[in-house]
């Protein structure tokens, strides 16, 4: 009989530690700071319209595609280095090794802990098949 209760106290501290491991892990997660990309400088899609006069107009727009950002490695990772950051409307732009120039819009306790010359690495989503 003392067999089996040891055995359920065993069992018992192994969930609660795997319950711990799990929640300390999506914790951790959920700390992680998102950004938005906002532009990247210097790609622009452009669109020909009318206005209501009936005259084409061309409008270039910033993109904001996240196909357009060149040096992902394999694994969508980007390695960037910040280069000027805006508390006003909470955005950083960080420049890649290819010589883009990234704005990215992030929470303002995010940005609290970034400085300027930080390494900044993110990952960009894979493209939906």
């Amino acid at each position: 009989m003392a067999h089996y209760s040891s055995l359920s106290l065993v069992m018992t501290v192994r969930c609660l530690w795997v319950a711990l491991v799990l929640v300390g892990a999506s914790s951790t997660a959920a700390d992680q700071p998102s950004a938005t990309l906002v532009a990247i400088e210097g790609a622009t899609t452009t669109y020909h319209s009318r206005d209501r006069h009936g005259k084409v107009v061309t409008v270039q727009v910033p993109s904001q595609s996240a196909t357009d950002i060149r040096g992902a490695d394999a694994q969508g990772q980007v390695y960037a280095t910040v280069t000027a950051i805006d508390m006003t409307t909470n955005q950083v732009k960080v420049q890649t090794p290819a010589g883009q120039t990234l704005v990215l819009a992030m929470p303002s306790t995010a940005l609290r802990s970034i400085q300027i010359g930080d390494p900044f690495t993110f990952t960009v989503p894979a493209p939906p098949r």
